[in-house]
């Protein structure tokens, strides 16, 4: 069921008994809901027994058509990339691509991009890359945002990231960490500074405090690009081709975690 068609429905009931309620008069009694109740439906197989064959036909016309959209090569990888921590190939590749967006978005003016593991949902294969790689790796439709924050709240976030065990980071970032606890964190070869503003780049999911990074909510601006992290990376991908460049990640140190002595 389409819960947009269900809010619709649910909204013009709830209209459709106000204006019962309001209609009748100050001389009639007034009436109040005293309770709602309902039921939720789980679809399931049982659906599939009996299916519209006109339905299923229309639905497989597009679906072939969808399939051969999805299987389009949009580039050549050199790696296979995975996910892991404190730092991966894809979580690296990830980060790197939106600190370049961002600088291009900002002219040059974008200090961090800050990206959560699991905002990844497969690998990048080594070899022939396509569309359906792409949506399978970035099956989120989150948004990127850039906001400003405080040196003091971001040295937060970077002591959020040893806590969890690292996740992604652009490549002018160091991060090092003994167990859970933040020793020392460098932007572009220099410090954080406490009262300095930085600009970051992230997902709206993550700006939102999400996935530990609770100090983003103390974000003194927050600007919408109104570009889905999926549609930058296809397109990036899309103009690596073009320019006969294949696909490349490394493992660089950017954040370094050992145990405690």
């Amino acid at each position: 069921m389409n819960p947009c068609v269900s809010k619709r429905k649910l909204s013009a009931g709830l209209l459709l008994i106000t204006v019962l309620l309001t209609s009748c008069g100050s001389k009639q009694k007034a009436y109040n809901i005293v309770s709602l109740s309902g039921s939720r439906e789980i679809m399931n197989e049982k659906y599939d027994k009996n299916a519209n064959k006109e339905m299923a036909q229309f639905v497989g016309h597009y679906k072939v058509k969808f399939d051969e959209q999805m299987k389009v090569q949009v580039a050549i990888s050199d790696q296979n990339m995975t996910i892991g921590r404190p730092e991966s190939l894809l979580t690296n590749f990830t980060s790197d691509q939106m600190k370049r967006y961002a600088d291009d978005y900002t002219h040059g003016n974008c200090d961090v991009a800050i990206m959560n593991v699991d905002g990844h949902r497969a690998a990048l294969p080594k070899g022939i890359v396509t569309l359906e790689n792409m949506y399978e790796i970035y099956s989120f439709d989150n948004k990127l945002v850039i906001l400003k924050l405080k040196g003091s709240d971001l040295t937060k976030i970077f002591e959020s990231y040893i806590r969890i065990g690292g996740a992604g980071i652009s490549s002018n970032v160091r991060l090092v960490g003994i167990g859970k606890e933040l020793k020392s964190a460098l932007v572009d070869g220099r410090p954080v500074y406490p009262d300095k503003e930085y600009s970051i780049v992230t997902l709206d999911y993550l700006a939102e405090g999400n996935d530990g990074m609770e100090d983003f909510r103390k974000a003194i601006s927050v600007q919408k690009t109104g570009v889905a992290l999926r549609d930058m990376m296809i397109q990036y991908v899309k103009n690596q081709t073009k320019e006969g460049k294949n696909l490349h990640s490394t493992l660089d140190g950017r954040i370094i975690i050992s145990n405690p002595a």
